[in-house]
């Protein structure tokens, strides 16, 4: 953990606050567990838990699904291996279509979530030419996929096109799921299987999120000081990979017990919390302080545009935090604890990070190093509010140094893209 503080402040001073930090070592660590507690089992990575990371798990995953053109670009541009792309997503326009089926063609696979979708792919696939591979996603009961009937109709009609092939479902009805749900979908996946085999004649494959979760939030802080503060920041990196441990462990009983993979061809997983929250840390410096009607504010050159976790109820809950001198390191000594409320750069009421943070006395300067930030947190805020330029964004490799994925990024353009000759303006304003 020392090693890695020691990174995180080298990358601090190259990047400067706020910024996003990806650790490719952590990120790697977790894909293993992946796979040595699963070891029959494929492994998919959700782009949109986290796209930046499209480059750096393309030769670890055996498939990626993408949910827009947007993320096909990424992959397209990181030179992700076409057929490892899964084209999925409620929303699939015939130009949308086209212009993915123009750079992926036959060499990858694609989702059907509704009759629209199948006669949209039949009719692009005959008029390109194309023989296509798809997925059929069946509901868990809201707007995505199609109910089972719909389902076992749109097999029939797959089959029967010249274009098209089926090669299974997909199914996904949530994250941040208990074990016990988790076990009752599988078991009736599997039933579900056995059904489609004995209709069609052949077993398919199955594309399946099972939505483990990730605890983000510190159960206890109070009595801690400034060192049990860090160290518990640590700690909750090792936590969340014990906790990982276990639900893998259970996933694996619940595998052998419905006997899945002896039901489909193929069984794939997909994740992206999963397996992004415990690789990234997010970086923001306290702006300034104030105390008002007795509370005590730490302004962030952040926000709440910037940095999201799943289950936050509005700053109730407690992520992990700890506090990075950005100069001296971490705090020799214990300053005394203050209650702070944590609010962002935004200007407005909402913008409330943690509503109370038990803290080293904060200086101004002072580093908040938000730990288990790797999933969702740089997509998810408000980006555009307030017109505030994004955060930078880095990976921590593998060797220890630091690449730089963006620097600062101006939203002026953005918000108002008429604008002919844009002031060059500082980041930190």
């Amino acid at each position: 953990m020392e090693n890695r503080k020691d990174y995180h402040r080298a990358a601090i001073r190259q990047m400067g606050c706020p910024f996003y930090l990806y650790d490719e070592r952590i990120l790697f660590e977790r894909i293993a567990l992946v796979r040595r507690a699963l070891p029959r089992i494929g492994v998919c990575f959700a782009m949109k838990a986290a796209p930046a990371l499209a480059g750096v798990l393309k030769d670890r995953v055996d498939r990626l699904e993408v949910c827009s053109t947007g993320e096909y670009a990424i992959c397209f541009g990181k030179e992700v291996t076409p057929e490892k792309i899964l084209v999925s997503g409620v929303n699939k326009t015939e130009e949308s279509l086209r212009w993915i089926l123009d750079r992926l063609g036959e060499r990858g696979c694609y989702t059907i979530e509704s009759e629209q979708h199948f006669r949209l792919l039949d009719s692009l696939a005959a008029a390109l030419g194309k023989k296509l591979s798809c997925y059929i996603r069946l509901s868990s009961g809201n707007q995505f996929g199609v109910d089972r009937e719909e389902l076992e109709h749109l097999c029939e009609k797959v089959i029967a096109s010249p274009q098209l092939e089926l090669v299974g479902i997909h199914y996904f009805s949530g994250t941040q799921k208990t074990i016990k749900r988790i076990e009752k979908e599988l078991t009736e996946l599997a039933e579900y299987g056995k059904k489609l085999q004995q209709q069609l004649g052949r077993k398919l494959s199955l594309e399946y999120g099972p939505g483990l979760s990730v605890n983000c939030f510190c159960k206890e802080q109070a009595g801690m000081d400034a060192e049990g503060i860090s160290a518990a920041a640590d700690a909750a990196i090792l936590q969340e990979q014990a906790d990982a441990t276990a639900q893998l462990q259970e996933l694996g009983r619940i595998l052998e017990e419905t006997r899945i993979r002896e039901v489909f061809e193929e069984v794939t997983f997909e994740y992206g919390r999963f397996l992004a929250a415990c690789c990234g840390f997010y970086f923001t410096k306290v702006a300034d302080l104030k105390t008002t009607e007795g509370v005590n504010y730490a302004i962030l050159d952040g926000g709440l545009h910037q940095i999201t976790y799943f289950g936050s109820m509005a700053g109730m809950k407690l992520p992990f935090i700890d506090v990075m001198k950005e100069d001296a390191g971490d705090l020799e000594t214990d300053p005394g604890r203050q209650d702070y409320l944590l609010a962002g750069s935004l200007c407005s009421a909402n913008d409330v990070l943690v509503r109370k943070a038990a803290l080293p006395e904060l200086s101004i300067g002072d580093i908040l190093r938000f730990s288990l930030a790797g999933a969702y947190c740089s997509t998810e805020g408000i980006s555009l509010l307030l017109t505030r330029d994004l955060p930078a964004l880095a990976v921590l490799l593998e060797d220890g140094s630091i690449k730089p994925l963006r620097g600062h990024m101006g939203t002026s353009m953005l918000n108002a893209p008429d604008l002919q000759d844009p002031l060059s303006v500082p980041y930190r304003y």
